[in-house]
């Protein structure tokens, strides 16, 4: 496919020319060949609480020019940067702000987060939340590594936002990367169940190394079709493990269809707990309380019924169990920072 723009006319990366590019060494990988390392001395360091010394990875206007130039940012397109992992060198323990991506092209990876060591294989994922601190052995010749790295404000943009207010499932997943009093967040995400990973990260680093006139709206397309199958193979996986060990993916499912009518000692009792085992059970693994996800729901579907009905904000409030109006417009500007008619006039 030819596209043309007012650069004059190019010609859209294709797969194989994405593996021949992926695979050439660039300038860092022949000095690492030579004997020649990153000097990470200049660097803040910072000691984890296991007695870890990591490195902060931070963003200037140097190092933030020097990305661009090296095509790991695009000159226009500052939501997020895409980072092939530098082969024959080991990368040090560190941390930053942003939600990582970290993606296997070919071969594998040695990641290292804290106590936990993972062995990522061709095709596998895995998510880092920020201030995380991970680190990663050598890559061989043949290991292609990605590193995605996005922001929170582009994670929680206009796009993402709507996702949230699907299903809760959707919401735990978004916690899991952003809860702040969870340490050492990753999610991994295997290659054993067949999903769409792999054809939609591939696409995108197509336009992302070839960008077209169009590139910005592609890529915001594109990184939603990954993020929307993170979010469906998370829940395969979620049900996958669903035991009578772990039922956490039943409770969230049951909560989210019985919102309306369902207390925390009439759904301790569908699951055989004492309410207070169960209370301390959704905590753990959501780092949220019962209350709270019963809140969420109805906030969810306050924001759905405003952006696709005419419902007046009275009947809205009755439909999702709200008997106090005042108090959902107070947890309504809580959670979207904006009242119920802001909302619906900017999401008409």
């Amino acid at each position: 496919l030819i596209y043309t723009n007012f650069k004059g006319g190019f010609v859209m990366m294709t797969l194989v020319n994405l593996d021949y590019y992926l695979r050439t060494e660039n300038e860092n990988e022949l000095q690492h060949r030579q004997g020649r390392h990153t000097d990470y001395s200049k660097l803040q360091t910072y000691q984890s609480s296991h007695g870890e010394i990591y490195y902060k990875f931070s963003v200037n206007a140097t190092s933030l020019h020097r990305a661009i130039l090296d095509k790991k940012v695009l000159s226009d397109y500052y939501n997020l940067a895409v980072i092939k992992q530098d082969r024959y060198e080991n990368v040090p323990a560190h941390i930053h702000d942003w939600i990582e991506l970290c993606y296997v092209y070919s071969g594998s990876c040695h990641i290292y987060i804290h106590s936990q060591s993972i062995v990522l294989q061709q095709g596998e994922l895995i998510l880092i939340s920020p201030d995380t601190p991970h680190s990663l052995d050598s890559c061989h010749q043949d290991d292609i590594v990605i590193n995605i790295l996005m922001s929170k404000p582009y994670l929680n943009g206009t796009f993402f936002e709507r996702l949230v207010q699907n299903n809760l499932v959707t919401e735990f997943f978004i916690e899991a990367l952003n809860n702040k009093s969870v340490q050492d967040n990753y999610i991994y995400f295997p290659a054993k169940k067949k999903n769409r990973l792999a054809d939609f990260i591939n696409q995108f680093l197509c336009e992302f190394y070839s960008p077209s006139v169009t590139s910005d709206a592609l890529l915001d397309a594109q990184m939603t079709q990954i993020i929307c199958e993170l979010i469906n193979v998370f829940q395969q996986n979620m049900e996958l493990a669903n035991t009578s060990e772990n039922q956490i993916y039943s409770i969230l499912k049951y909560i989210e269809k019985n919102y309306m009518s369902c207390t925390l000692e009439s759904t301790a009792e569908f699951f055989s707990m004492h309410p207070n085992y169960l209370s301390a059970y959704i905590k753990k693994n959501t780092g949220s309380t019962y209350k709270s996800l019963i809140q969420n729901q109805k906030l969810n579907q306050t924001a759905i019924l405003l952006r696709t009905t005419n419902m007046s904000v009275r009947d809205i409030s009755a439909a999702v169990g709200y008997e106090n109006i005042n108090f959902l417009f107070k947890k309504f500007k809580e959670k979207y920072g904006c009242t119920l008619n802001e909302y619906r006039m900017s999401n008409s």
